[in-house]
């Protein structure tokens, strides 16, 4: 009851300091606004701000205020001003914050339909580099890789499958005249080494490195030629067909050509396809499809004077298939040819490993038990 007495006279000493009435000297209103100051100090002292906010009615006074009005006088440029963004984001705890974002209910209010129809596509598509796209993802080289890997597997079945013939051929006539794998020399001994203590013919299932080298065989050979003459002839065709298409073009008179001049044309055009083949690579298209090569004796290139005679005498040897007889029963599988050029026939398949396996190279494999003589 003492402190409301003492919080009356306060108010009541306030009012008559904060009075200006008239008829009321200006130095007694002086006095009373001094004692009124004096007053509330001390009434602050006794009554304490606990008390205080404990006696306010927060919800009256919030419903009596304005917010739109409120939010009007708030100036948001000047607050954003003094907000330090990077403080404010280094408080943040991102992994805290995603962890209470439920993705499923996110995914679950986007409009998939409404999202795509606000996006350009085709400006989309017109901004992205498609060259340099495939160009970092390595697409040529993946495809390069894979055409030359295809390539490489279709060309390892088709020389398997060649040798393992070869195998069987030349095991078939060792057999009959009473020999064994190892009472023939393997290949040149620049390539093999002495070749001779150990199989002659390669197991089908080898790896390359232990296939290139040796004596090609009969098949193998005869594969090669088939495929050399037919590129050979087909290429003159073509060739001779375009030439008499343009002469017809200029009114030239190509059908009372001789005959012996197409046929002149013919030898010289095979000749030189055997030569070049044989001097400059060292093998024939068709040879070089089936992994064959070219060598002297002793496993060195041959010369051009080596080349030349054993081109010069292939045509012989072919025409009187005696020649070709050499490839299966002499030791160094030698036709007349070889014997003119002083070569030999080697099979090489190159340092890659090869895949695919033919069934007779694996059924060689299980029966290569070696000949008794």
């Amino acid at each position: 009851m003492r402190e409301v007495d003492r919080v009356t006279a306060v108010l009541v000493l306030t009012a008559l300091a904060a009075s200006d009435g008239a008829g009321t000297p200006s130095g007694v209103a002086g006095r009373f606004g001094r004692l009124a100051d004096s007053v509330r100090d001390r009434m602050l002292d006794v009554v304490g701000p606990d008390d205080i906010m404990d006696r306010v009615d927060i919800n009256g006074v919030l419903a009596r205020v304005d917010i739109n009005a409120l939010l009007a006088r708030v100036d948001i440029n000047a607050l954003l001003a003094e907000v330090d963004i990077d403080a404010l984001m280094m408080g943040v705890d991102v992994d805290a914050l995603l962890d209470r974002v439920d993705v499923v209910r996110v995914v679950d209010r986007i409009d998939p339909d409404r999202l795509l129809a606000r996006v350009d596509l085709d400006a989309l598509v017109d901004r992205v580099d498609v060259e340099r796209v495939v160009q970092r993802a390595g697409i040529p080289e993946i495809v390069a890789e894979s055409t030359g890997s295809v390539v490489e597997s279709a060309l390892d079945l088709l020389r398997r499958q060649l040798l393992a013939l070869d195998v069987v051929l030349t095991r078939g006539v060792m057999r009959l005249r009473g020999h064994d794998d190892a009472s023939m020399p393997a290949g040149p001994s620049g390539l093999v080494g002495d070749g001779g203590t150990t199989h002659a013919l390669p197991a089908p299932n080898a790896p390359i490195t232990d296939v290139t080298g040796h004596y090609a065989g009969p098949v193998t050979r005869l594969t090669a030629h088939l495929l050399d003459a037919t590129l050979a002839t087909s290429a003159f065709t073509v060739a001779s067909g375009a030439l008499s298409s343009l002469l017809r073009t200029f009114s030239l008179p190509v059908d009372d050509t001789p005959g012996v001049i197409f046929v002149g044309g013919l030898v010289l055009w095979l000749f030189l396809y055997w030569f070049v083949g044989t001097a400059v690579a060292g093998r024939t298209p068709g040879m070089a499809v089936v992994g064959l090569r070219i060598v002297d004796r002793t496993g060195d290139p041959l010369s051009g004077r080596q080349a030349f005679r054993r081109v010069l005498v292939l045509p012989i040897c072919v025409a009187s298939v005696i020649g070709l007889v050499g490839i299966v029963i002499d030791r160094e599988r030698r036709a007349l040819h070889d014997l003119a050029g002083g070569s030999t026939v080697v099979y090489d398949w190159g340092d890659r490993t090869a895949t695919l396996p033919t069934p007779l190279a694996r059924w060689l494999a299980q029966h290569a038990a070696p000949i008794d003589p």
